[in-house]
């Protein structure tokens, strides 16, 4: 029996349309609240192909709106895009997953063919670079976000004739001053928010000539109120009319946490021979996993991951002073 045949029989998605679900390989960029309903509703979907990014480990706090997780993915200290795979591939074993726990970065999205991307992000400055991402490299991709009882959806495909997310929110850069808050987030508004970014996402792979990226989104769970709202291109926007790259950070070569994480980075300001670190680690009795542009391993009953573009990502440390003191002494092997 067809598993996707009652999807399959709705006149506009049809075999044809399921087919291109089927096809279909979509980023997903955050795999908190909104980038765990919306993985499973798209793997139960049909979706042939996810890209997860996320640097995150898990922690009960996310329980009460992720409901892909469990306690025993917490207690475990899973990371999440590492959780996501176990339960994603239980409720369909024919996806093809890739996981990526860091922080999206452009070389993950040249690394591969893909056909949509969906923004489920809680940080304006990860958005900004997806938003610059879309522009300079011509896809579109799905803006979702939620707080409190307020969410919002919108399709964006930023070129001169559609708004992109700084015509969407010309003060981003007061937003970016934001992005460490902890906002609160009602458990019913999550699933109807992803759903309505799944709800888009299906209807740009079978019917994009049909898609509005004009208009904004929004619903209160609370007071159970959806509203429409046309967004304008703003003639001024340095990002998709004045094509002007925001300016680069510092590179930090001190050890810091990632908002709203147990994330904690340290950049060694230098590519790396993935291969020849994973031998050099063996020397140490240390087993490293290939992944997806970095390895896995084990550091002092942490999870580590490494990257070829130099960074360094300890999970779950208990704090800064913790993670320095780990990531300093990974450090010394690794630059060996």
């Amino acid at each position: 029996m067809n598993r996707y045949d009652r999807q399959a029989r709705v006149s506009k998605i049809g075999p044809a349309g399921q087919a291109k679900i089927a096809a279909a390989h979509i980023v997903i960029v955050g795999l908190g609240a909104l980038g765990s309903y919306a993985a499973e509703e798209l793997v139960r979907a049909g979706v042939g192909e996810l890209t997860l990014v996320d640097p995150d480990t898990l922690s009960f706090t996310n329980l009460q709106r992720q409901t892909m997780y469990t306690e025993a993915d917490v207690n475990a200290k899973k990371l999440k895009v590492e959780a996501a795979k176990e339960h994603l591939l239980a409720i369909n074993s024919q996806v093809k997953l890739h996981l990526y726990p860091a922080p999206l970065s452009e070389d993950v999205l040249a690394a591969n063919q893909f056909d949509l991307l969906l923004d489920c992000l809680d940080n304006y400055t990860s958005r900004d670079l997806i938003n610059h991402l879309a522009i300079k490299n011509h896809f579109n991709y799905l803006f979702a976000s939620c707080a409190g009882t307020f969410g919002s959806v919108m399709a964006v495909k930023p070129d001169s004739h559609h708004p992109c997310l700084r015509c969407l929110y010309p003060n981003i850069e007061q937003l970016k001053q934001t992005d460490c808050d902890l906002i609160g987030v009602t458990t019913p508004l999550v699933p109807l928010v992803a759903s309505l970014q799944v709800a888009l996402a299906m209807k740009l792979l079978i019917a994009p000539n049909q898609v509005d990226y004009d208009h904004l989104i929004t619903l209160d769970s609370w007071s159970m109120q959806f509203q429409k709202f046309k967004i304008q291109v703003n003639d001024h926007c340095l990002a998709c009319q004045k094509r002007q790259v925001p300016t680069a950070k510092p590179f930090q070569s001190q050890v810091h946490v990632l908002c709203g994480t147990n994330t904690y980075s340290l950049n060694l300001q230098a590519k790396l021979d993935l291969a020849k670190l994973a031998n050099q680690l063996a020397n140490y009795q240390i087993k490293a996993k290939p992944g997806f542009h970095f390895i896995g391993l084990e550091w002092h009953n942490y999870k580590v991951s490494i990257f070829e573009n130099g960074r360094l990502l300890l999970y779950g440390a208990s704090s800064l002073a913790e993670a320095t003191a780990e990531l300093t002494a990974l450090q010394e092997i690794t630059i060996k």
